[in-house]
């Protein structure tokens, strides 16, 4: 019985990161098709916060841990593995566009790269929902 409840408890927590993630990646990725337009229509708020490289790093310090979490307790609630590939791929080109930002990309393929990898991620953290929510609905195998 004991076992029931933990598996409730800890598919509630990974349903929470899922979300959270979700939410970040879409802040994210709102962030990085408004600032552009934004940059282009007043170039004072290049000088923002939004601007800052701290800002990025902090998404991404929240994103790649959260996402992380989210996905690994979703696996070992639905054992279905197709949440990964958009997910980590996600991941992946958000890492990459941090690191090419300053010296390879300029700002606009920053931001059309870091919305493809947030896209990708936000697709991820879609279906380990979905399988969650499947796994959740079918009949408990004793």
């Amino acid at each position: 019985m004991a076992a029931v409840l933990d598996r409730k408890n800890e598919d509630s927590k990974g349903v929470a990161l899922d979300r959270a993630a979700i939410c970040v990646s879409g802040l994210c990725l709102v962030q990085c098709l408004v600032l552009p337009l934004v940059l282009v229509l007043t170039p004072l708020m290049s000088l923002g916060f939004l601007g800052e490289e701290l800002f990025h790093v902090v998404l991404l310090a929240l994103i790649v841990p959260v996402s992380l979490a989210a996905f690994a307790l979703g696996y070992r609630v639905h054992r279905n593995r197709q949440m990964f590939f958009p997910g980590l791929v996600g991941l992946v080109v958000i890492i990459l566009a941090a690191i090419l930002e300053g010296s390879v990309l300029g700002a606009l393929g920053t931001a059309l790269l870091t919305s493809l990898g947030g896209m990708l991620l936000i697709v991820g953290h879609w279906l380990n929902l979905r399988r969650r929510r499947e796994a959740c609905l079918r009949p408990s195998q004793i």
